[in-house]
């Protein structure tokens, strides 16, 4: 009963886009692995930045010494860049 009412809150508010914008863009992205690489390369960078956002959460809220956070996420960020570079020389 909860499910329903918030799911029609969800669907008059204003903001429903928020709501079914990624569930259509991620059923857009579905045929695309077929066909093209360019989707491929695309889907795993994303998979990787979501990754490396993750990890400096989880470091930003347990690390409290700022320098060392600050290091951590630097290298987080770095190391997911280097990530998706491989990647995309790989899948080429």
């Amino acid at each position: 009963m909860d499910f329903n009412k918030t799911y029609i809150l969800v669907f008059m508010s204003k903001k429903a886009y928020f709501f079914w914008l990624p569930r259509v863009f991620g059923l857009l992205l579905l045929p695309g692995f077929l066909f093209d690489i360019e989707i491929l390369i695309l889907f795993q960078s994303l998979i990787f930045l979501h990754a490396s956002l993750g990890f400096e959460v989880i470091i930003e809220d347990y690390l409290h010494v700022t320098i060392t956070k600050l290091q951590y996420v630097s290298l987080i960020k770095i190391l997911s860049i280097l990530l998706i570079n491989l990647n995309i020389l790989y899948l080429l």
